[in-house]
């Protein structure tokens, strides 16, 4: 099984690529809150779309360190 999290319909022919080169493959499509895109639907195998409040709870933290000491920061626009 393949799982994309997208709404974007750009990526509708690689997947009808993908279930072409692979006909036993499942092909799972997440849509993003308000991002459902019918187009996109069509072509997977079955589509969900994940809710806010699951989004927000499988975010990393603001601030990531690395056991090198570097540390990773999400941009502000991202909360």
């Amino acid at each position: 099984m393949a799982m994309l999290i997208s709404g974007d319909s750009d990526l509708v022919p690689p997947i009808k690529a993908v279930h072409q080169w692979f006909p036993k493959k499942r092909f799972f499509v997440a849509f993003p809150p308000k991002r459902h895109n019918s187009s996109v639907a069509l072509v997977a195998k079955g589509s969900m779309t994940i809710g806010r409040r699951k989004l927000a709870d499988s975010q990393f933290e603001i601030e990531v360190h690395k056991r090198d000491g570097f540390v990773l920061k999400k941009p502000e626009e991202w909360y």
